[in-house]
């Protein structure tokens, strides 16, 4: 996570120089991005059992093609492709035990708990609709990008406190959600809806309990042209 935050803030102090090549001589312009974000994950805890624990977060970084939709380039649309992590924290852990199927269990002992990791890696396809206030000699603007985002998740496992990681097969390997950024310059509000649960269908706890979890991120995307 502290090499995540680092290449962060090194793309951060990288963006004027990078901005400062914007063209000056032509109205239509594209806006081709390398994109970064960090935020915190929510997600419903209404599962009986079911806790988070810690501080949950994501980090993500890619590349958006622009397409402009109009003369002027502050519409376009935009399609990436890109590479994040996901680390929620929480009482769920998977015990392996011979010749039986893996089991998901929730674990009581807080101290424990706390220390209890479920991660993801993910490639993912963002499509946006982009709007922005930009022209083609300013590179300081106002923003509003809103679309999709479609995920593969390539390896999930989990990290308990004590003992080996296990890796996880429950986890859905397609997702898609709903995501909206907005900002002014460097730094971006980024919002995203979860539209399909993060377990494949029928996953229970070690209860019986269906694990019926869709999450909610919340956080910072930075773009540098």
């Amino acid at each position: 996570m502290k090499y995540c935050i680092a290449v962060f803030f090194f793309i951060a102090s990288f963006s004027i120089v990078a901005q400062d090549s914007l063209p000056t001589k032509r109205a239509k312009y594209k806006e081709d991005q390398w994109y970064t974000s960090l935020s915190f994950l929510f997600a419903n805890e209404s599962i009986e059992g079911f806790r988070f624990n810690g501080i949950s977060h994501a980090f993500n970084l890619g590349f958006i093609r622009d397409f402009p939709l109009n003369q002027d380039s502050n519409r376009a649309l935009g399609i990436g492709l890109g590479y994040g992590i996901s680390n929620y924290g929480s009482n769920l852990t998977s015990i392996k035990e011979t010749g039986s199927p893996d089991q998901l269990n929730l674990i009581e002992n807080t101290l424990l708990a706390s220390k209890n990791r479920l991660i993801t890696h993910f490639f993912e396809v963002p499509i946006e609709y982009r709007w922005r206030t930009s022209t083609a000699s300013t590179y300081s603007f106002w923003r509003i990008y809103t679309g999709y985002v479609f995920r593969y998740n390539f390896f999930s496992r989990t990290k308990p406190f004590t003992g080996n990681s296990t890796r996880l097969t429950e986890v859905n390997p397609f997702a898609h959600a709903l995501k909206l950024s907005a900002g002014y310059n460097t730094w971006n509000i980024y919002i995203e809806y979860s539209l399909s649960p993060f377990f494949k269908k029928g996953t229970q706890t070690d209860r019986g309990v269906p694990l019926e979890l869709n999450s909610i991120k919340a956080g910072l995307i930075f773009y540098v042209l």
